[in-house]
């Protein structure tokens, strides 16, 4: 095996590859044919393939220009947000995708919208009518079950598009089990133990639409999506003598209206977006105890709406010139109220309605200044007003430019080496100006209209090297320096002194990030792959109470997941074998300090049966080792750089295993 091992380090730093490559330099080609052997179901599942790419979803924020995942349909964004993109891609049939297209540091024409590599999923234009029956279920041993199920819809016309989906999501709680709760008095010395149990599920509906018909010389879609998630937990504690329990009740329902057009105005390419979603949220949460009663309710409503209009004209094939502005206003109108046995506590800022103006003006270039050389550089300019009524009356005004510069050098195709730097703009979350809660954790947090987003200065170093057809590795180094780092910081009210979101001040964050693709056919495993994805993460910032440095709450030190797969063709099969190291997360606070931990290891098994094109049954166990979750609290008597812990807080759960079964049809 170690003979082996050497032989494939040395192929992959020396040997000659068989790569698709396109007209474009780092742009590289697979056709529907290269995922054959997985009798992929989905475009998710070709995704999933992909040599050296790993999939993100886009980040969930205000606006479209910084919440973009890093694959595009057709050289098109999805314009949907309440839509997430693993359900879109989730929804085309593998069988109506032509190829996919892997676009490493730009392409002439495509507008990569901040990320670095991008894959794009191109559809056959022949016309088709497909309809695809989806349904699963989660099983726990306990008898518990989600289930889910959609049916969706795919109709291609000549140069039309019809999509529509409707959706049964079942959501539940992945810490679901037993185990105890201990609580430590450090200074008598006592441990207090209990029994604990969580439970958790919700039972929603989604519903999508969408048509893209050609329009003014140019293509125009639509798309309406809604989506309604009830949620419900429960944590029982129980000892001799003693019990209590926290309940919490929440749900969301979210709608979305978009509307867009791309087309050729002139000798340039206009791109526009007009975008509208409303939405509602409720959250009540009750800690009921002997002596001790306490309930926790918000509420709150959001809108968003938003224009955008891009420009784009390439003065030849080895530059594409690219400007426009986008506008948008949100608005969150929410409330919260506390009470402990009945009587009502006072929050900062439990009540409020915050509103944003915001305008973003921005124009980028794209050169192939030589044969192995690109260049993206160019500009965003943000302007945002923030106001605030309710609790207090306020209005802020922000001013950022948010430079980019990305170069590539493409020596050979199965080589490139990416440098960026950019200037990011981190976004306020609304809820933070609101006070809110977790009486399971950290109790209740008082809302901050004094917030201000945190600001990050990027430099990052890629390397990537294509082997064996199918293989990949890929090496990212990251640095960034951040300003207005948000964190927790004390704020006074009526009632007392209370955690609230906040910035603390200056920090930084390192990542080393490693992704490898290894074909096993050279190592003995026949039609095997092995993908896997190595983060490390280096942070730090001054406590704004102890004034020592620390990691950044909520920061991961480091993330691994491996996934084994192998392609049975005479069994009409493919199983696979998921690993994940689990997570470690630590939080600050006025006087508490919270360690929540999964404890490595997490393991996933499925197995794949595709009898005919048209039909699979899928089978799997998940959390096979049953992993624990760890939420340990540790309360101090008074500012932690005055004080000592007082009480150690100490959640452990078992989770369960379960069976996981899902049957697709498509007809």
């Amino acid at each position: 095996m170690r003979v082996c091992l050497v032989a494939a380090v040395a192929a992959i730093l020396t040997g000659p590859i068989a790569l698709a490559q396109s007209d474009q330099s780092g742009v590289l080609d697979y056709p529907a044919s290269f995922f054959a052997d997985a009798r992929p179901n989905t475009a998710y599942d070709m995704i999933a393939r992909l040599p050296g790419f790993s999939f993100d979803d886009g980040k969930s924020a205000r606006g479209f220009a910084g919440t973009a995942g890093n694959v595009l349909i057709d050289g098109q964004r999805p314009t949907a947000k309440t839509d997430d993109l693993q359900s879109i891609l989730s929804r085309i049939p593998a069988s109506d995708v032509e190829r996919v297209e892997v676009i490493r540091g730009g392409a002439q024409g495509i507008d990569m919208h901040g990320q670095t590599v991008v894959a794009n999923v191109v559809r056959k234009k022949a016309d088709s009518t497909r309809i695809v029956a989806d349904v699963s279920n989660n099983m726990w041993p306990t008898g518990h079950m989600v289930p889910a199920a959609s049916i969706q819809f795919t109709r291609h016309a000549g140069d039309s598009t019809y999509e529509a989906s409707l959706s049964q999501i079942g959501n539940y709680n992945d810490s679901v089990g037993k185990g105890s709760y201990d609580v430590a008095d450090v200074a008598a010395g006592t441990v207090q133990h209990f029994r604990a149990q969580q439970k958790g599920m919700g039972i929603g509906w989604g519903l999508t639409g969408a048509a893209t018909v050609p329009l003014w010389g140019g293509q125009f879609k639509a798309n309406i999506t809604y989506q309604d998630s009830p949620f419900r937990t429960s944590t029982q504690y129980a000892s001799p003598g003693d019990a209590w329990a926290i309940r919490e009740t929440s749900g969301s329902q979210n709608g979305e209206i978009g509307l867009h057009w791309i087309g050729p105005v002139g000798g340039t390419e206009l791109e526009t977006l007009l975008l509208q979603r409303l939405g509602r949220s409720t959250d009540r949460q009750v800690s009921d105890a002997v002596g001790d009663n306490e309930i926790f309710a918000s509420k709150s409503k959001t809108a968003e709406s938003i224009a955008r209009a891009t420009l784009r004209y390439r003065p030849s094939s080895a530059l594409t010139l690219e400007a426009g502005a986008e506008g948008a206003y949100n608005l969150l109108d929410g409330s919260s109220i506390y009470a402990v046995n009945g009587a009502g506590v006072p929050l900062p800022s439990a009540n409020a309605s915050v509103d944003e103006k915001r305008a973003e003006a921005f124009a980028q270039a794209t050169w192939n200044f030589a044969p192995d050389w690109k260049l993206e550089a160019g500009s965003r300019f943000e302007y945002s007003v923030i106001g605030e009524s309710g609790y207090t009356e306020m209005s802020r005004s922000f001013f950022y430019p948010k430079p980019r510069l990305l170069l590539t050098w493409t020596p050979a195709k199965e080589t490139q080496i990416r440098l960026r730097y950019e200037r990011v703009l981190g976004q306020l979350d609304f809820s933070n100006f609101v006070a809110s809660s977790n009486l399971s954790a950290y109790g209740v947090n008082a809302g901050n209209p004094n917030l201000a987003p945190d600001r990050h200065s990027q430099y990052e170093a890629s390397l990537e090297r294509d082997f064996w057809g199918r293989g990949a590795v890929v090496v990212t180094l990251l640095h960034e320096d951040i300003s207005g780092v948000l964190d927790y910081i004390p704020v006074t009210g009526a009632s007392g002194v209370f955690d609230a979101p906040g910035n603390i001040g200056g920090g930084h964050e390192n990542q080393i990030n490693s992704q490898l693709t290894l074909p096993l056919d050279k190592l003995g495993l026949k039609s095997g792959l092995l993908k896997v994805t190595n983060i490390w993460r280096f942070s730090g910032v001054r406590d704004p109470v102890t004034g020592r440095e620390r990691v950044i709450s909520g920061v991961r030190p480091n993330d691994v997941e491996a996934t084994l797969t192998q392609d049975v063709e005479s069994l009409k099969s493919t199983w696979s074998l998921y690993f994940f190291n689990g997570w470690d997360e630590r939080y600050y606070r006025l006087a508490q300090e919270r360690h929540s931990r999964v404890p490595p290891p997490y393991f996933e098994f499925e197995w794949d049966y595709k009898p005919t094109p048209d039909l699979m049954v899928a089978v799997a166990v998940k959390d096979m080792v049953r992993f624990t979750y760890i939420d340990e609290n540790t309360f101090y008597a008074g500012p932690r750089d005055l004080y000592g812990p007082a009480e150690i807080d100490t959640l452990r759960i078992k989770s369960q295993a379960r069976l996981y079964v899902e049957i697709r049809q498509t007809l």
